[in-house]
């Protein structure tokens, strides 16, 4: 039903920002890296990330840089085959990507041999924007977005904001996903519609007693 495809490093530090009346001695080098494109299934797309630059070490491939996680992914790049557009998910690479993982729509497909194929219809990202705990690092103990976009990464829309801990992320059937959280303090469950990029429905967990952080 799902593929995750992109995973942030633990710690990502936060980067000082200059404004344009600021001067500086040197100009600064870059942090951050484009790493290899990987074609998005059943699309003429491609997608590649923006990265931390872990010192020392040389570029490395997506799929290596995923499973070591040597890096906060900062930014995606999509690419279309055809046409040659590209585009960045975010104006700014001061975000962090925690999670980004791709997800099917079930429609009826023309043919059997289609139907076969897991084509990838929605992104649905983890996002860490602020640092909400004042420690200078973005990492999972901040508060994060949940926001879908289609295959390409265009009509990027964030469904649920300012969440402090992520209790659960399942796909259902029915083109939705289930998400458990904490918010304001608060225990919610809502369900996502993948298709229309939006909540259908929240409700507040039941009491669980005082004793219960």
């Amino acid at each position: 039903m799902s593929t995750p495809v992109l995973w942030a490093c633990d710690r990502v530090p936060i980067v000082r920002r200059f404004s344009n009346d600021q001067a500086q001695a040197t100009d600064p080098k870059p942090d951050k890296a484009l790493y290899a494109f990987e074609s998005i299934p059943g699309t003429p797309y491609l997608v590649a990330n923006i990265a931390q630059v872990t010192a020392g070490k040389s570029r490395i491939s997506s799929s290596e840089f995923y499973s070591r996680k040597g890096g906060g992914i900062a930014n995606l790049v999509f690419l279309d085959s055809g046409s040659l557009e590209s585009h960045s998910l975010f104006d700014t690479n001061q975000y962090t990507i925690f999670e980004a993982t791709q997800y099917p729509l079930n429609e009826q497909a023309p043919n059997p041999e289609e139907k076969k194929i897991k084509k990838t219809a929605r992104f649905v990202y983890q996002v860490l924007k602020k640092d909400t705990n004042g420690d200078k690092f973005l990492d999972s103990r901040d508060h994060r977005t949940i926001a879908i976009s289609d295959a390409f990464g265009k009509q990027y829309v964030e469904v649920l904001t300012d969440i402090s801990q992520l209790l659960n992320l399942q796909a259902l059937t029915g083109n939705r996903l289930l998400v458990v959280y904490v918010k304001n303090g608060t225990k919610m469950a809502s369900l996502l519609d993948l298709s229309q990029r939006k909540v259908i429905q929240t409700n507040a967990l039941t009491k669980l007693g005082d004793d219960v952080e």
